[in-house]
């Protein structure tokens, strides 16, 4: 008799069904995070984890669950086991680094964005946090550059052109921020704060009468566009 195999076929079982459980518990978390439910996508992504230690996604999960929630340090500790667990994982590191943003922790968040841009160089969105994080650093060539590589990379993305032109305008070039305003608006017309940027461009380059009817414009957009804005436009002049 093979006592031997039915204690393996035994322990095989169970391990079997524990990674079923951690599944299951998985995809409700995920289910519960597309409803905005994070606090109880938390829960189920922990009843996950106290199966299986060692899962990266269930940590990954966690941590944008907790960003969500504004638990920042909570998040950073998630994804920091997610990016332990799988150190290609490009997509914690990213999290990980916008995270780092909201913390302040600007120089570890070039850090985590300058590793996804090592793993995925076409990664857009990190080219743009970290143009975004070096304006908040004041290095306004670095922004400059990042922007405008991403732009490379995606020249019909509204936001991209708006920061730059913010962090042009900062630098006192108003007529370059004039010029990638004019574009963000192109793109989209009813970029609502790219016509504020834009007025305050005019109004840099002494035209009130110009300023005057760029901010009334976003003003009148304002009043006509649905309450909620899911626009993205961190960098501000």
């Amino acid at each position: 008799m093979n006592h031997s195999g039915n204690f393996f076929n035994y322990i095989g079982s169970i391990l079997s069904f524990n990674r079923i459980r951690s599944y299951i518990s998985f995809l409700h978390g995920k289910s519960h995070k597309r409803s905005k439910n994070h606090s109880e996508a938390i829960r189920d992504f922990t009843r996950a984890l106290r199966i299986d230690p060692r899962n990266p996604k269930a940590y990954y999960e966690r941590g944008l669950a907790k960003i969500a929630m504004n638990e920042y340090p909570g998040a950073v500790e998630d994804l920091t086991k997610a990016i332990r667990y799988n150190p290609r994982f490009y997509e914690a590191y990213y999290s990980r680094g916008n995270a780092y943003f909201q913390l302040g922790e600007y120089p570890l968040a070039i850090k985590d964005l300058q590793k996804v841009l090592q793993l995925k160089p076409s990664f857009t969105d990190a080219l743009s946090m970290s143009g975004n994080t070096r304006f908040y650093m004041n290095d306004l060539v670095g922004a400059m550059q990042d922007f405008s590589h991403a732009l490379k990379k995606d020249p019909h993305d509204p936001v991209l052109y708006y920061n730059r032109g913010n962090t042009r305008l900062k630098m006192d070039d108003a007529r370059g921020a004039m010029l990638d305003f004019n574009a963000a608006i192109q793109l989209d017309p009813n970029y609502a704060d790219a016509y504020i940027a834009r007025g305050n461009a005019k109004m840099a380059l002494g035209s009130e009468t110009g300023a005057s009817l760029d901010w009334a414009k976003a003003e009148k957009i304002r009043l006509n566009s649905p309450p909620v804005s899911q626009r993205i436009s961190p960098v501000t002049g």
